[in-house]
């Protein structure tokens, strides 16, 4: 009797004790050996867009010169890395050949000059003789075509001298703009042909007018408006961070690869700790929204049921879950909306005892 007994209260003990860890519900409550945590905060937090860039110049940023004259290459004063300033001399041409045709038109003006003064000479000296009847008036008119002939070869003279001097002058070759030499196609006493299409002596790139070029995905490209800040990075510089602003959005799209991109335009901000060239590429940031205040909790404390978002809470040792909204996010941190307060501790991770 006694022996049944006291099976009876270990089959009532090991019972009650179930019940006492199923619970009211039913269900096993989770209980966890150890965890770690960290406090719900305020901080900084950036919703953005991530995209690769390239480093392009600006429009007029890039100047191509060349000659508008043939000739032999008589002294080049750059090379590639040179930073010029506008007006700084390039090259010359030979310009003998130039300075003769100067001195040809020089010639060739002052004779004009004196065939025009001898012309008006005798155009007054015949007006008067035709009042006293000295001549006939087809005698006049000869004169007077003569005269206007001379003219007109004075006119031609000027614009040949003026034409020479121009040749002249294009036999140097200076900098349209300020900036530095990207390449030299040609070399001292090599023979240049002037033509339509001119050809190129030297490249100048003006590196403060440089832009971004980033390629915005078009899953991403209707968040994207002018006027968004801009941070950015290239791969010369590791640690270094670039600012800018979107200036534009190109219309058309850019296909590689099956993968539909929009150009998206960005004016980087005035900066002297480094030098950006043309081509290097960019991992790019465009700042959708940015707070400087947020209350915020790790994104991988965020867990996901039925389309909800919860978190587990340290509770004064007893661990509590609670569903919260969440907002923007970025890598690391997520916005919390509502359903915790600044100060709750929140478990990153836990480990539960094995039953």
């Amino acid at each position: 009797m006694k022996r049944i007994s006291l099976i009876s209260a270990v089959i009532f003990i090991m019972v009650f004790a179930g019940w006492l860890f199923m619970g009211n519900s039913g269900e096993p409550e989770e209980t966890f050996d150890s965890f770690s945590s960290i406090k719900v905060e305020r901080r900084a937090i950036e919703e953005y867009v991530t995209a690769t860039g390239i480093i392009k110049p600006k429009i007029g940023a890039e100047v191509k010169v060349g000659t508008q004259v043939s000739g032999i290459v008589k002294k080049l004063f750059v090379e590639v890395g040179s930073i010029v300033k506008k007006g700084n001399m390039l090259a010359e041409i030979e310009s003998s050949g130039f300075k003769a045709k100067v001195d040809l038109s020089v010639a060739q003006k002052l004779t004009a000059e004196t065939e025009k003064k001898f012309a008006k000479i005798e155009l007054d000296r015949y007006s008067k003789l035709i009042e006293s009847g000295g001549i006939s008036q087809q005698q006049l008119e000869t004169m007077q075509k003569s005269y206007e002939l001379a003219s007109a070869r004075l006119m031609q003279t000027n614009a040949e001298s003026d034409y020479a001097n121009l040749q002249l002058g294009y036999t140097k070759i200076s900098s349209p703009i300020d900036g530095v030499v990207a390449s030299v196609t040609t070399q001292e006493g090599e023979t240049v042909t002037a033509s339509f299409a001119s050809p190129t002596f030297v490249t100048i790139i003006d590196l403060n007018r440089l832009e971004v070029w980033a390629y915005v995905d078009e899953t991403d490209i209707g968040r994207i408006e002018v006027g968004r800040d801009v941070k950015f990075s290239v791969d010369t510089y590791p640690g270094t961070e670039f600012t800018g602003r979107v200036q534009a959005i190109y219309p058309r799209a850019e296909i590689q690869n099956n993968v539909v991109n929009y150009v998206t335009v960005i004016n980087i901000d005035k900066h002297t700790e480094k030098t950006l060239r043309p081509e290097m590429t960019a991992s790019v940031r465009i700042i959708l929204n940015k707070n400087e205040n947020f209350l915020t909790v790790l994104k991988n404390a965020v867990k996901n049921e039925n389309g909800k978002s919860f978190v587990y809470i340290d509770n004064g040792g007893n661990i509590e879950k609670k569903f919260i909204e969440t907002g923007i996010s970025d890598k690391k941190y997520c916005e919390v909306k509502s359903g915790l307060k600044s100060g709750d501790k929140v478990i990153t991770s836990e480990i539960k005892k094995d039953n």
